[in-house]
């Protein structure tokens, strides 16, 4: 089994998730695909079923990565929307700017480098704030709930789809071997960069914040009506707050 020492303090972090997201950029998607069997899409979706789209849009989608959430925000807003994809890494930008080109979207995209924890909008901005499979990347995920529940509308929408470690020890046990033994293998096959970044990523779930536990710190930023609904026997959740 790879370990690897994943930081906690702010900067470090951020500088460790920087570099691991860095050199991965352009087999990103196809691979995510490969290795969740496109559960990925459908993951998406079941956190995006709770938006509504008949009303005008003003969403921030948070580690936005090369667009996937951001994207499909872009496709099922109305033309009165605004839709802001937000990323720490440069090069993770590059490719969401170059798809935006080909994007199908009924609204205005656009994607700005900041890090969640400090975000560079006004007060009651957005009325949605989206996290896809990247809230274990945040190096103080109470700054970023402040600073979330700071920039969203009354009565906005904080959601998140992350992996998290199943209840089940058979599933654990099945999923452990997944994550360390298998995508590290594939990893090896695509690059070295990308070794790197998918022992970070089982690394992260194996140390990963409880769902009852992201709530309870959710709660006490000031959300509520939190919720958190497990998928795919477990490994992942689906996190919703309300302002």
């Amino acid at each position: 089994m790879s370990r690897v020492e994943i930081p906690t303090g702010f900067v470090e972090k951020a500088k460790f998730v920087l570099g691991i997201f860095t050199d991965v950029e352009t087999e990103y998607d196809s691979l995510l695909h490969l290795m969740t069997l496109h559960f990925d899409s459908a993951w998406r979706r079941k956190m995006l079923s709770r938006v509504n789209f008949s009303n005008e849009l003003k969403a921030l989608d948070l580690a936005c990565g090369t667009g996937l959430v951001t994207f499909e925000l872009g496709r099922r807003a109305n033309a009165g929307s605004m839709i802001v994809g937000l990323d720490l890494s440069p090069a993770m930008l590059r490719i969401a700017r170059r798809n935006r080109l080909k994007a199908r979207s009924n609204c205005p995209i656009e994607f700005v480098r900041a890090v969640g924890e400090s975000l560079p909008f006004r007060d009651d901005s957005f009325n949605y704030i989206t996290i896809g499979l990247a809230l274990r990347n945040f190096a103080d995920k109470l700054a970023m709930f402040r600073e979330s529940i700071r920039v969203l509308t009354r009565s906005g929408w904080f959601l998140s789809i992350d992996f998290v470690r199943p209840d089940s020890t058979l599933v654990w046990f099945l999923y452990r071997f997944h994550i360390f033994r298998v995508l590290p293998a594939l990893g090896r096959i695509a690059s070295t960069h990308w070794k790197e970044t998918l022992i970070y990523l089982a690394n992260s779930i194996l140390i990963s914040m409880p769902p009852a536990e992201t709530c309870k710190l959710l709660e006490e930023t000031g959300f509520r009506s939190t919720l958190a609904d497990r998928l795919s026997l477990g490994i992942v959740v689906s996190i919703g707050a309300q302002k």
